[in-house]
């Protein structure tokens, strides 16, 4: 029995579902969306408070001086306004930002630090910030709620220019001289406490590879942040050399030997092969190359003693020698 009734409950709905028109439908969900942009309408006209966050602009700084600490990009503002004028702020996102005359702000500061520091108050300003964004918005609070500006005298002074560069030669190639630049120095402006700090300005890297004869040409500057320079490029200068080959030989001296002892080593030199500029060739000091045997590092059972080698010279670029352990005799003095 109770079966049948749902089968009767369900052919009635049915007949109830066929029955409604489309017609009904339609004018159903007019009057659904008519009646929710009466509510919206309604709604905006009311007042609210939000948060909304503009960004800033900083025009005009003082000529003479320059900002040597970092500002704040954004003001988050609590407002007040009808519901329709936050939406079609809203809507049209981002907002124009707020222009800050920071000379303008400066003269008429209310506080002032040691070294150009400037605090002003950003609560005594909302009044003009609205006149930027809007005289349907009331600003309610501001963060930050003071701006601090951080100055620093302009000064210029000649700073070194020193080339960022990486250098590979051809076979038998190698530097000459190091690398210069004309003019060597430049005249960079900026900060006092930045400048007096300053040791050099780079020029922008640059490579060059299988050097092998002089080269000459312009190379930019790299201008250091929140600096200026007099000029963007100078000229880099790199003289390369063909290299040769120089062998003599060096003396092995002793050291520390004992007062009663005479030591004698076998050979009683080594050889030494150096490679190096042409034209340092000529001025090779040999005395700057030294072989030793410290013999307070010998021991009854050792059948060579090892050679200690130093070389003081900036002018090799590379260099050898053998052998590198030496026979010996001991002979007690007479």
């Amino acid at each position: 029995m109770k079966q049948i009734w749902v089968k009767k409950f369900f052919l009635y709905v049915k007949r109830r579902i066929k029955n409604f028109s489309y017609q009904k439908a339609l004018v159903f969900v007019i009057c659904l969306a008519l009646a929710s942009f009466l509510w919206l309408l309604k709604s905006l006209e009311k007042h609210y408070t939000t948060r909304i966050s503009i960004p800033i602009s900083y025009v005009d700084f003082p000529k003479d001086k320059q900002i040597s600490g970092p500002l704040p990009g954004n003001f988050d503002l609590l407002v007040d306004a009808y519901g329709y004028t936050l939406l079609s702020y809203k809507l049209r996102l981002p907002f124009e930002p707020i222009q800050i005359n920071v000379s303008e702000l400066i003269d008429n500061v209310w506080e002032m630090y040691p070294k150009d520091k400037y605090v002003i108050s950003t609560k005594n300003h909302l009044a003009e910030m609205e006149k930027q964004i809007s005289s349907e918005i009331r600003i309610l609070s501001i963060k930050p709620d003071s701006l601090v500006f951080n100055f620093s005298k302009i000064i210029s002074k000649k700073i070194k220019v020193k080339p960022d560069i990486k250098l590979s030669f051809e076979n038998q190639y190698s530097l000459e001289n190091e690398p210069t630049t004309y003019p060597d120095s430049i005249l960079v402006s900026g900060p006092k406490n930045i400048i007096d700090t300053l040791k050099f300005v780079f020029t922008k890297f640059r490579e060059y590879t299988k050097v092998n004869r002089t080269i000459e040409q312009k190379i930019s500057i790299l201008p250091p942040k929140g600096l200026k320079t007099d000029r963007e490029e100078v000229r880099i200068k790199i003289t390369a050399e063909q290299n040769t080959e120089v062998t003599f030989e060096v003396p092995i001296q002793i050291i520390n030997a004992p007062p009663d002892l005479i030591v004698k080593t076998f050979p009683g030199k080594v050889k030494v092969t150096c490679r190096i500029g042409l034209s340092k060739y000529k001025k090779l000091d040999y005395s700057t190359f030294r072989a030793t045997i410290n013999c307070k590092t010998i021991s009854v059972d050792d059948a060579r003693l090892p050679v200690i080698f130093e070389s003081h010279s900036n002018a090799v670029l590379a260099v050898s020698y053998s052998p590198k352990e030496v026979e010996y005799i001991l002979e007690q003095k007479k």
